[in-house]
């Protein structure tokens, strides 16, 4: 069977109530659909991983040890809730450090593929930023832009660019996926 296209997914507003530099394990929101969506995604095959800028570290605002506290509280809420993530990334870079890892470079992306030993080309990206968009467009394949988190404002005022597919929230995006990788055989 073909190998299914990796999936890389926003952390904060798309899957998650968006906060401004989350560092507190207490406020993490999962989204609603968002976990009948992830289970629905992987049990079509697909290998589902979040990547997720957190310049927050760079910056001085958290610690790595804050971020990998929120991680480990987002992904107890979805195992509870019976769903599952394959990998959990993230840059802890500030913007102008211009390193491989913040989206939309292909850092993370790749990364992941290795770890899961499968191809880092023409992943889908689900977002509600620009950066996850071209993510998924840079390397090849498709990019969603979500409008749950700054996904709304991103929508309007997106000049130029332009995302494969524009969803209402997380659950929208995984009927897109479904659908239309059913329809043209996306990644084989």
């Amino acid at each position: 069977m073909p190998e299914k296209p990796l999936l890389l997914l926003d952390r904060d507003g798309t899957l998650i109530e968006e906060r401004d530099y989350l560092s507190d394990p207490k406020q993490v929101r999962l989204l609603p659909g968002v976990a009948g969506g992830l289970k629905r995604l992987k049990r079509a095959g697909f290998r589902l991983v979040v990547v997720s800028n957190q310049s927050g570290v760079g910056r001085g605002l958290m610690t790595l040890r804050q971020v990998k506290s929120v991680n480990r509280r987002f992904l107890q809420i979805l195992k509870a809730r019976k769903a599952s993530l394959d990998g959990v990334y993230w840059c802890p870079h500030r913007p102008s450090a211009r390193c491989s890892c913040r989206k939309p470079k292909l850092g993370m992306a790749k990364r992941a593929a290795r770890d899961l030993r499968i191809s880092w080309k023409r992943c889908i990206s689900v977002g509600d930023r620009p950066s996850d968009v071209q993510l998924g467009q840079r390397s090849g394949g498709r990019g969603i832009l979500v409008l749950t988190g700054y996904g709304r404002g991103w929508a309007k005022k997106w000049k130029g660019r332009r995302a494969d597919h524009i969803a209402k929230d997380f659950r929208q995006a995984a009927d897109w996926i479904l659908k239309m990788t059913a329809r043209c055989g996306y990644g084989n």
